[in-house]
């Protein structure tokens, strides 16, 4: 998710720290201590709950945990952060000053949801300032979904070549949930009405809009209908 800062707000949690210059230093891709910090802290809570969520759900054995762990900071990495980071990148390349923050809000609603069964997150989201144009807002809106779509597509490929059953368990349980929340992800944050990006796809490109709608979908019908799979 992408939110733009209005023009007149001066600084919001040291948000101006990285690349005050911004319009003069268009292009380069730059990250502040605070914002290193406030990844690393959404990321480690975040697969934190996705473990959480994987063992209430299916048993393991205690001395498994921590590959479990490991398996969701990597799914976490390659799906949520991801996600952000296309928006981050897109916008540093227009020359708009971005930055992530972690809703710490978001973070507990995550922790508390995966206790008691569900996973409800929103860990965060990058912040955009600067004077970009209609069109390059709305690409930067799209960066995010179309890196789901293409790590969901890279590992889709794989697994309709490779036979799922046939890979050791952690890997072949890693790249179908590489495939399934990169796709939905990437889907769910095209719904059309703010603050998901899909609201400001729409605005710039309806066509766009479609063919990422549509590419979603496919990626995830794939997975659920087509690929089977004893991992879900």
């Amino acid at each position: 998710m992408m939110i733009n800062i209005p023009l007149c707000m001066r600084d919001i949690g040291n948000l101006r720290q990285v690349n005050p210059d911004y319009k003069k230093q268009g292009g380069q891709i730059k990250f502040s201590k605070i914002e290193l910090r406030h990844i690393l802290i959404a990321v480690l809570v975040l697969s934190l709950a996705f473990t959480i969520l994987r063992l209430r759900m299916f048993w393991h054995p205690e001395d498994v945990y921590m590959q479990v762990f490991a398996v969701c900071v990597v799914v976490v990495v390659f799906s949520f952060l991801i996600h952000e980071l296309g928006h981050k990148f897109v916008a540093q390349r227009y020359g708009a000053w971005s930055e992530f923050r972690a809703y710490p809000m978001g973070l507990l609603m995550a922790m508390v949801s995966a206790l008691i069964g569900f996973l409800f997150a929103a860990p965060g989201a990058v912040y955009v300032h600067g004077n970009i144009t209609h069109v390059e807002n709305g690409k930067i809106s799209l960066a995010g979904p179309a890196t789901n779509f293409i790590v969901a597509g890279i590992v889709i490929a794989a697994l309709l070549v490779v036979d799922i059953y046939s890979m050791p368990f952690w890997i072949g349980f890693t790249m179908f949930q590489l495939a399934y929340l990169n796709a939905f992800l990437g889907l769910f944050n095209l719904i059309p009405i703010p603050p998901f990006d899909g609201s400001k796809i729409v605005k710039w490109s309806i066509n766009s809009y479609i063919m990422a709608v549509v590419i979603g979908v496919i990626e995830l019908g794939m997975i659920l209908f087509y690929i089977q799979t004893p991992y879900f």
